[in-house]
């Protein structure tokens, strides 16, 4: 734990999330379609010690990596294929148990960050987060994620805009921010379309896209160049630890209060199908995720003033024939998890109460840290995940 970071009472924590979850449960049935919500309670301003809020996306990631570390269904699969090097992967992330592999795989998040907070959808515990759009992609899933809702015209992964306000475009809104204070950093020009209804919203940075002045700086320059150079698995997406260095040097630079880091190289590797490819990223993935909470705590303006929100767009599939793929025919493709770290949320670890929630109420989630309340951008999102923040004198 990071010296000063304050935790707010275990006891307290656990009583209003067993409440807490009950109720989302019930007005929350599992369904594929919307549902009706009762109307949250509004939201204090300020919340917390919450100043800024990070949220950090790593495409596809399914929930049995999250949870269960290297997944031997598929582990046996991928010893098919010509160029697979399972046996290294299992020297690696082999564990007698889900907890063991898991943090063998994911040692900064399961180590560091989950004490801190909260770790939401394992479905060994009946504990679920969803998925709504019908499509169960990339776009639908972010549009989902930002807006509060799913959007049933959104159906395709096309690099367009849609007129929806997301919670970036509100937040910089009401709170009167600057153009650089909120900002999206990614590597695919696909959260760029996601992030905002404008294409002048706030910052935004794509697949190949470099920082613009007065912004950037030679190295952020340098790492854009070398984005541009170093060649990806498909050409639609750059590599995930240039555009991590990229978003770190514009943290340390402009303090942005919002920011959205997307890395993509995970559903890439899925897409490939080459399951040691994935494990091996995912892991290099949660090494670049710790390094980003020692920068925040390293930095004045953002050491125990800033919450931490990590999740994805989308499951996959769960046999070796399907696990590459994701859509609504995919058993799966549905699943996802989200974690919440910081000083106002509770340090439950991962949450094991039977309950679900949405992906749409990442917005709100987000949102709430920041003491504005969803139902400002939009009357039909969905309220923020139940006890995530509690306040605490």
């Amino acid at each position: 734990m990071s010296a000063g970071l304050r935790v707010n009472p275990c006891a307290r924590a656990v009583s209003l999330l067993l409440r807490s979850w009950l109720l989302v449960s019930l007005a929350f049935p599992c369904a594929a379609a919307p549902v009706a919500v009762p109307a949250p309670t509004p939201i204090p301003a300020p919340p917390g010690h919450t100043r800024n809020v990070i949220l950090v996306t790593l495409d596809g990631v399914r929930v049995q990596e999250v949870f269960g570390g290297l997944d031997e269904t598929i582990a046996v699969h991928d010893e098919q294929q010509v160029y697979s090097d399972m046996a290294a992967m299992r020297a690696r992330f082999g564990g007698a148990t889900p907890e063991a592999r898991r943090e063998a795989l994911l040692p900064n998040f399961w180590k560091t960050l989950a004490p801190l907070g909260m770790v939401l959808g394992n479905p060994a515990y009946g504990n679920h987060v969803k998925v709504q759009n019908r499509v169960q992609w990339s776009t639908p899933g972010y549009t989902e994620m930002l807006t509060g809702q799913p959007r049933a015209e959104v159906e395709d992964n096309e690099h367009r805009r849609y007129g929806y306000p997301t919670a970036l475009e509100h937040a910089r809104a009401a709170l009167g921010l600057g153009y650089q204070q909120v900002a999206q950093i990614g590597s695919s020009d696909t959260y760029k379309r996601a992030a905002a209804s404008r294409d002048d919203a706030f910052l935004m940075v794509g697949t190949y896209d470099s920082v613009p002045a007065p912004w950037g700086s030679p190295h952020m320059d340098l790492l854009a160049a070398l984005r541009r150079q170093v060649l990806g698995l498909w050409d639609e997406g750059s590599n995930d630890t240039l555009t991590f260095r990229m978003a770190q040097a514009y943290i340390e630079r402009n303090n942005p209060r919002v920011l959205w880091l997307a890395l993509v190289n995970s559903d890439d590797w899925a897409h490939s199908d080459r399951y040691d490819r994935y494990l091996a990223h995912l892991h290099l993935a949660d090494a670049l995720i710790g390094e980003l909470w020692q920068t925040l705590q390293a930095l004045d303006e953002y050491r125990d003033r800033t919450t931490l929100i990590i999740t994805t767009d989308h499951g996959r599939g769960l046999q070796g024939a399907d696990w590459a793929e994701h859509d609504v025919t995919i058993p799966g493709s549905d699943d996802i998890w989200l974690a919440v770290v910081g000083p106002d949320t509770p340090d439950l670890g991962e949450v094991r109460e039977q309950g679900t929630l949405y992906q749409g109420q990442v917005a709100g989630t987000l949102l709430q840290f920041l003491g504005l309340d969803v139902r400002a951008m939009d009357p039909a999102a969905l309220p923020p995940a139940a006890n995530t923040l509690v306040v605490s004198d």
